[in-house]
């Protein structure tokens, strides 16, 4: 899986105002006393105010520090706009979930949460995985915003009201589940590139002489754990798609 960021942090300087206004205070000040109508005098007045404003500045009113967070994104301006959407989308559930008395509501958008903030890392990552990101960015991800947006404003209206509520609280386990299927099938595409990257330096090593040529069992280490998980996540999809499948039929 990426582990490149998706957002970075830089520090940014405030200056503080206040050395400006004080200095223009001095010059006005000194421009009182002295014949400001000469030219020393308009010279030495400036040169004071000056003073006055770098004296602050540095020891005085020294500014602030700020730390500033950019977002990384992928370049494509159509996908760019609805991962912008979609991190406020996020925000929006976690605020939902903290404020939810109900404790499966909270652990489920916050799985629900955690998994698309890793989905949109892994998009804005690896190109090869955003073709199916439109699909989630575009509809599930505002679907599921709307439904919250709905649970949200329908709390302590009445019966009717909760029985929505209901319904929604119902369909969340299920959504959270969806996501992160969503997200382990995004991370095999990257265990499938890790095991033929494998391969490929084994082959280049093995031609240089600097490795075995036959190749020894592998009961364990890094191969046979990528094998794994490789397996487990292409059985896991192949059971979803069954199961998607069978539901289409019924319905």
């Amino acid at each position: 899986m990426s582990i490149k960021p998706t957002r970075k942090t830089k520090k940014l300087h405030i200056k503080s105002a206040l050395p400006i206004y004080a200095a223009a205070g001095a010059f006005v000040l000194f421009a009182l006393i002295l014949p400001i109508y000469k030219l020393w005098a308009i010279l030495l007045s400036a040169a004071l105010a000056a003073g006055c404003y770098f004296a602050l500045d540095k020891l005085v009113f020294t500014g602030r520090d700020i730390t500033v967070t950019e977002e990384i994104l992928t370049g494509d301006k159509d996908l760019d706009a609805l991962i912008k959407q979609a991190r406020g989308t996020i925000e929006s559930f976690r605020t939902i979930a903290e404020k939810s008395g109900d404790q499966s509501v909270k652990e489920y958008l916050t799985r629900i949460s955690d998994s698309s903030e890793d989905i949109i890392e892994e998009v804005v990552n690896d190109k090869s995985d955003r073709g199916d990101a439109y699909t989630f960015f575009s509809y599930y991800m505002p679907t599921l915003d709307k439904l919250m947006g709905y649970y949200d404003t329908l709390a302590g209206k009445g019966s009717m009201a909760e029985e929505g509520r209901g319904r929604i609280e119902s369909c969340l386990g299920m959504v959270a589940q969806a996501f992160e299927k969503f997200r382990d099938k995004l991370y095999k595409n990257e265990a499938a590139e890790i095991k033929v990257s494998i391969e490929v330096l084994k082959t280049m090593l093995r031609a240089d002489g600097l490795a075995d040529k036959q190749e020894r069992p592998r009961a364990s280490g890094v191969d046979a754990e990528i094998d794994d998980i490789s397996k487990q996540l292409q059985t896991e999809l192949q059971e979803e798609e069954k199961r998607l499948l069978a539901a289409t039929a019924t319905n």
